[in-house]
């Protein structure tokens, strides 16, 4: 098994449904930028597309040679 000493982060996204709310889907994004550091928030999102965005702005952050898709 190879090692990779590098930086490492790690995103969890825990989702859940709000009946009667547009939109439904919710979510809250924790985020550990390295080992040593306890989860944080790194946003709280309403709906698919909200969501995703802020994946991908996590993502990002950890690759500075992604491009965002054309608006």
């Amino acid at each position: 098994m190879a090692v990779f000493d590098g930086p490492t982060g790690v995103l969890v996204v825990r989702v859940w449904c709000v009946p009667g709310h547009t939109p439904a889907l919710r979510a809250r994004l924790l985020v550990v930028n390295s080992p040593e550091q306890a989860p944080a928030e790194y946003a709280a999102a309403a709906g698919l597309d909200d969501i995703c965005e802020q994946v991908r702005r996590w993502l990002q952050t950890w690759s500075p040679n992604m491009q965002a898709p054309p608006e």
